[in-house]
């Protein structure tokens, strides 16, 4: 069951669909565009750094970059933008964790199990 907002300025999603007449196959909001386009200068930013070779045109970046960014605005939107995505990113990563107890382990012979070697040692005649 789809369940739609009260507020009519929800109802309306913000995206370019072309030229008029002209409109493209596909929706996309117009922070969609924008995270696209850094993420595509920074791969080829990485690439050019590294000793990476860079075809024309750039496919597996083009592909790459429009992936990441359906995953990203997958989670972004109105409701929870980029600012307090990445927020919530960082705090998750400062929390505080509970300190990992090292306890001693102590074995006995008698508590370990012993199995045969089953490699054959061939002897020299």
């Amino acid at each position: 069951m789809l369940v739609r907002p009260d507020d009519e300025v929800y109802r309306v999603d913000a995206v370019w669909l072309g030229p008029q007449g002209l409109t493209f196959p596909w929706t996309a909001r117009y922070s969609a565009y924008g995270i696209w386009i850094v993420l595509f200068v920074g791969v080829l930013v990485v690439e050019a750094v590294l000793p990476m070779r860079v075809s024309m045109p750039p496919v597996w970046e083009l592909v790459i970059t429009i992936l990441v960014t359906y995953a990203l605005t997958g989670i972004i939107d109105h409701d929870r933008p980029l600012i307090s995505v990445w927020q919530l990113l960082r705090w998750e990563i400062k929390a505080p964790r509970d300190p990992v107890v090292n306890r001693p382990v102590h074995t006995t012979a008698s508590s370990l199990r012993l199995r045969e070697n089953h490699v054959r040692i061939r002897q020299k005649s």
